[in-house]
């Protein structure tokens, strides 16, 4: 009821504005190119798709990430917060995602000394090292975290 009141008051308003309305509904993340622009805009890579944030949340919740990083990725005195606007060693895009995450980070290269422990690259040994395609997948979940 309250939707089709808020559509209601939106065509009016259009309308009354001199303008026309047309509403389109979507199931699908908005997609674009990756990088800043995507950023800037919060939009999903065109490469990535929704399997892929799906496997990322499962991934990142079921490896050491999450031990780190907090089940809900805002962080620990281990390792920074992956939902705000604050990013230490990236630079907000999705390639950029995938390059930490399968480099890592050593100790000496944390930019915020309270963070004390590395992050492995590729996730560490344990169980495996993450392949391509998984750390492809972590890098859009972690990428649809941020604010």
């Amino acid at each position: 009821m309250i939707k089709q009141l808020f559509g209601a008051v939106t065509i009016a308003l259009v309308t009354a504005c001199g303008g026309t309305a047309t509403t389109t509904t979507t199931s699908t993340p908005a997609v674009s190119p990756s990088g800043s622009a995507a950023r800037a805009n919060n939009m999903l890579p065109s490469s990535v798709t929704p399997a892929m944030i799906a496997a990322g949340d499962s991934i990142y919740h079921a490896r050491g990430c999450r031990n780190c990083h907090g089940a809900d990725a805002k962080g620990t005195a281990r390792a920074p917060d992956l939902t705000d606007a604050t990013l230490l060693h990236v630079n907000g895009s999705y390639d950029d995602y995938v390059r930490i995450i399968t480099d890592g980070v050593p100790v000496a290269a944390m930019k915020d000394s309270s963070h004390t422990n590395a992050m492995p690259a590729r996730g560490g040994a344990r169980p495996a090292v993450l392949t391509d395609d998984q750390i492809k997948s972590v890098a859009a979940y972690i990428f649809t975290l941020r604010k």
